[in-house]
C-alpha cells in the first residue's frame, strides 16, 4: 500500500463487535483476494486472558476472518511473534483463540518457526537491515489487527507498530538499543518526545506496509501500556486500507488533544512519504463526523514512578518489556514485598541500558542483560527480559541467605 491523498477510514460503534467489524469493512474497497495468501496479524504478545486491552480481542479477529472467508476463497494464515520468553501458541490459546487455531480453514503459524530472512533498508536513518520472519515471502496480503493502547515508550501502539511482530525473535530488542545523540538532538527541535526507538520503528515503514488495518478498540488500554494500564470498553472498530490514516483516527478519538508529534514514529512516517496524511484534515472518514466516537483515554505517564515507599526503581532507558515485568512483579507480590522490605530498607531494582554505577543503591537487583556491565555492583538477574518468577526466586534466595 502506498500512502494516498485523502484515504478513507471507516469507524463504527456497536456492542455486537462482529457487526461493527462487518459495517466498518463494508465501507472500504478491498481487492479480490481469491487464490491469495492472507495473513491475519493480531497483537498477541503476552500470555494473558482475553479482552483486557493487552492482546487483540479474539472476537474481532474471528469477525475479520469470517468476513473475508465469506467473500474470498484464499489461503488464510494467523500468527504473531510475541515478546521474549513468551510461547506463541500458549499466548494465542490463553487469549481466547483456541477455536481459530483449531479451524481447518485458517492455518496458525508461529512467525518465528522458519529461519529468518534478512532485508536491507538503504534509506533507514538508524535501521539499515533487519531480520524478519521466514514466512515473509509467503504473504500476498497482510491485515494488521492491533488493539488500541497507550504505550509508555512510544505514546501509543496501533496499526503500524503491530507490524513489529514480523521481526524475527530477539531482533526486536535491537530497536531499543540504538544510541544516536546527533540524530535525536536534531529531531528534538521539532519533536520533543523523540527517541531512538521511534526512529527505528519509522524506518520499518520502508519495508512493512500492511494492506489493511483493522484497529480493535472494543477494549482499549489506557495509561501504562502496553500491558500494565487500565482496560476501557469502547466497542469501537477503526478500519482503513491506509495504515497511517487508521492510526491518525485512532489517536483522534483516544487522545483528541494530541498531534502526531506525541507519537513520534507516526510523525516520522508521515514525513517519509510526501503524499501520506499528516493530520485528521487529510482523511475522509465514514461517517464524516467522528465526534460521537471520541473517548479520551488516560495518556501514558510522562515519568515512571513507583508508589511503594519500600521500593526504589532506578530506570534509565529501559524497554517496555522490562518495565512491564517490574510493574507486574510489584503488583502480584505486594504482600511479600511489604513483609520483607521497609522504607528504611527498601527493595532496590535497576533496569535499562543507561544505568551507571552512580545510580545504584547498595544491594540493588540489576534486572536484565542491559545491566550486565554493572553486575559486580549488585545482584544481577540475567535475561532479556527475565520473567517475573525468576526475579522473585532470586530475591527470595538472597533473603534466605541474608544478603538483603
Amino acid at each position: 500500500m502506498s500512502p494516498i491523498l485523502e484515504p478513507i477510514v471507516s469507524i463504527t460503534y456497536n456492542e455486537n463487535i462482529a457487526l461493527a467489524v462487518r459495517i466498518a469493512l463494508d465501507q472500504l474497497e478491498i481487492p479480490d483476494l481469491t487464490g491469495k495468501t492472507v495473513l491475519l496479524k493480531p497483537n498477541v504478545g503476552r500470555e494473558v486472558e482475553p479482552r483486557l486491552g493487552i492482546n487483540t480481542n479474539p472476537d474481532v479477529v474471528r469477525a475479520v476472518f469470517g468476513y473475508f472467508k465469506g467473500r474470498y476463497k484464499a489461503n488464510y494464515l494467523i500468527g504473531d511473534s510475541p515478546i521474549i520468553a513468551t510461547d506463541t501458541k500458549k499466548a494465542f490459546m490463553q487469549s481466547g483463540y483456541s477455536d481459530l487455531l483449531n479451524n481447518k480453514e485458517i492455518q496458525f503459524i508461529d512467525l518465528d518457526d522458519k529461519p529468518p530472512i534478512e532485508l536491507e533498508i538503504p534509506r533507514g536513518k538508524l535501521l539499515k537491515k533487519v531480520k524478519v520472519t521466514g514466512y515473509w515471502n509467503d504473504f500476498d496480503y497482510i491485515i494488521s489487527i492491533p488493539v488500541l493502547k497507550m504505550h509508555m515508550h512510544t505514546g501509543a501502539s496501533l496499526g503500524f507498530k503491530n507490524m513489529k511482530g514480523l521481526i524475527y525473535k530477539r531482533n526486536k530488542i535491537k530497536l531499543h538499543h540504538f544510541h544516536a545523540p546527533e540524530i535525536i538532538e536534531n529531531l528534538k527541535k521539532s519533536m520533543e518526545k523523540i527517541k531512538e526507538l521511534d526512529v527505528a520503528i519509522a524506518d520499518l515503514s520502508l519495508l512493512f506496509k500492511p494492506d489493511l488495518c483493522v484497529i480493535d478498540a472494543s477494549y482499549a488500554l489506557e495509561g501504562m501500556g502496553p500491558s500494565s494500564g487500565n482496560c476501557v470498553k469502547l466497542d469501537t472498530i477503526i478500519a482503513s486500507t491506509n495504515y497511517l490514516a487508521a492510526d491518525i483516527i485512532a489517536l483522534a478519538i483516544s487522545q483528541p488533544d494530541w498531534s502526531l508529534k506525541d507519537v513520534p514514529h507516526l510523525k516520522l512516517i508521515s514525513e517519509l512519504f510526501p503524499e501520506a496524511p499528516k493530520s485528521l484534515e487529510d482523511i475522509k472518514t465514514v461517517p464524516e463526523s467522528i465526534q460521537q466516537f471520541v473517548k479520551p483515554l488516560e495518556p501514558p505517564p510522562t515519568s515512571i514512578t513507583i508508589k511503594y515507599k519500600n521500593v526504589n526503581l532506578i530506570d534509565v532507558e529501559s524497554c517496555s518489556a522490562c518495565l512491564s515485568t517490574i510493574f507486574n512483579l510489584l503488583k502480584h507480590n505486594k504482600d511479600f514485598i511489604d513483609e520483607h522490605f521497609t522504607a528504611e530498607k527498601p527493595l532496590n531494582l535497576a533496569i535499562g541500558k543507561g544505568i551507571t554505577q552512580s545510580d545504584l543503591y547498595s544491594d540493588t537487583y540489576l534486572i536484565g542483560n542491559c545491566t550486565y556491565n554493572l553486575h559486580e555492583n549488585g545482584i544481577f538477574v540475567k535475561g532479556c527480559t527475565p520473567v517475573e518468577s525468576t526475579i522473585l526466586k532470586i530475591i527470595k534466595e538472597n533473603l534466605k541467605f541474608g544478603k538483603n
